[in-house]
């Protein structure tokens, strides 16, 4: 007989932080049923028809996965360099001061949250695979990895997501509060929270130009703060 490994589970850190817009706080993504079967819309973990929270563990990975849309391509790079760029407009890579004016860096603890399901653990591939068999092989996916769940595929890690918060016990409660995930722009630790969970605001603060967590970030994406 196969054996049969359970999903990794694990408890998040009692504060987890996020950038983004002042206005609401602490909004969770939704996605409507049709985006969420394509595999470039929406984000990673959305849910259709339920919300998620994306937030990091730390503030180097909350700006990371904000200013990362920021990151000129090389083709855009190539295009600029032959035909010469516009001295009157920002350069690629300059994220503006409006950027900045706008959004908020919060911290936020979750209050009594169930586990979190480790998507890159090699036991919640294992389980992953054989307990969504189906929906994989509809997708064209033999096996998970480390690859897989950070892949483009957003329909492969939403399907993945969907089937997750889907997930009750005997009483119909939910078993998890969402997704622990590693960040596809650096080593840092992420969280994908399913509404349901308690969440609530610590503090916030501006998004100074001079923050060293956003200057460490903007540094090694090789991206100028105005």
């Amino acid at each position: 007989m196969l054996a049969s490994p359970a999903l990794a589970l694990v408890e998040p850190p009692h504060q987890l932080w996020r950038v983004e817009r002042e206005d609401p706080p602490l909004r969770f993504s939704q996605i409507n049923a049709v985006d969420a079967l394509l595999e470039r819309s929406g984000n990673r973990f959305d849910v259709a028809g339920a919300g998620v929270l994306y937030a990091a563990t730390s503030q180097e990975g909350a700006y990371a996965e904000t200013l990362a849309a920021f990151r000129p391509s090389a083709s855009l790079l190539a295009k600029l360099q032959a035909a010469g760029m516009d001295a009157g407009l920002p350069g690629p890579g300059e994220v503006p001061r409006s950027w900045r004016l706008d959004r908020r860096l919060r911290a936020l603890t979750l209050s009594n949250p169930l586990p979190f399901v480790d998507i890159d653990a090699p036991a919640t591939h294992t389980y992953l695979t054989r307990n969504v068999a189906r929906i994989l092989s509809d997708i064209g996916v033999n096996s998970l990895d480390i690859a897989t769940v950070r892949g483009p595929n957003r329909f492969l890690t939403r399907s993945l997501a969907a089937w997750l918060y889907a997930q009750t016990d005997e009483h119909a409660r939910p078993l998890y509060s969402g997704i622990r995930y590693g960040s596809r722009l650096g080593p840092h630790e992420c969280w994908a929270v399913f509404d349901g969970t308690a969440v609530s605001l610590i503090r916030e603060v501006t998004v100074e130009a001079d923050s060293p967590a956003l200057r460490t970030v903007a540094a090694a994406f090789g991206l100028a703060l105005h």
